[in-house]
Formats: structure tokens, sequence, C-alpha cells
């Protein structure tokens, strides 16, 4: 069983996370990962992912990022970390990471994808450097 602790705590980090995307949102930044560095995150898309589930868009979401099904799963993992055996805790980790990391480098190395960008030239970092050096 989830305890209340649990479940505070959960709902405390995802509240904390949306409201921090919220103000990124607004001040125009968006992904704070892709404003700094120009190349999109592994978790590229998962929010627009979610989102289309929300709305019933199945095919949306599979499209803003493949793996938006497995973030219940992720979740309950976090969740239950303290009751799973620390073996079977540290596989899903490190399978659901290798999941992450096969699908970011697909997505990278797919010309055609416009959900996943790799700019370093369009980053806050390269740009900063670039005033500072000329």
């Amino acid at each position: 069983m989830i305890s209340k602790q649990d479940i505070y705590s959960a709902v405390t980090a995802v509240l904390a996370i949306a409201l921090l995307y919220l103000v990124f949102h607004l001040v125009g930044i968006g992904c704070p990962i892709r404003f700094l560095t120009g190349v999109s995150c592994p978790g590229c898309g998962m929010t627009r992912a979610a989102l289309s589930l929300l709305c019933l868009r199945f095919s949306d979401a599979l499209y803003y990022h493949p793996l938006v099904f497995l973030m219940p799963v992720v979740l309950a993992v976090f969740l239950l970390k303290r009751r799973i055996p620390l073996k079977t805790y540290r596989f899903l980790l490190f399978t659901m990471i290798v999941m992450f990391g096969i699908v970011y480098t697909i997505r990278l190395l797919d010309p055609s994808n416009e959900v996943v960008a790799f700019h370093p030239d369009q980053g806050f970092i390269y740009r900063a450097i670039k005033h500072f050096i000329h």
C-alpha cells in the first residue's frame, strides 16, 4: 500500500514541476534544456503527449513521445520504490533509462522528426559565448 506521505510527496513534486514549466512557458522559454543548449532532451514532447492523451488523441500522443504510455509505470516505480526489491527497482530503472536513450537517439537521428531538435547554435549558452568572444 502506498502511504499518504508518498502520495503527498509525489503530488507536491508534480505540482512544483508543473508550476516551474508554467513559469517557463509564460516567459517564453518553454523547455529549459532546449533553451540553454539548443538540443532537445530525452523527454522532449512528453508534456504534449500527456496533454494529447487527456484529449484522447492517442496517435498525437505517440507522435509527440512514443514512450508516453510508460509514464504511469515510471510513476508507480517511484511511488513504490520502498516496496520493490532493490534488484528489481534497479532493473526497472535501468530498463527505462535504456528505453528513453534508444528512443531519443532514434528521434535525434531522424531528419523528419519535428519534435526533437539538434540546433546547438540556437542555444542560449552558445549565443552567450559567441557574444562574449566577438
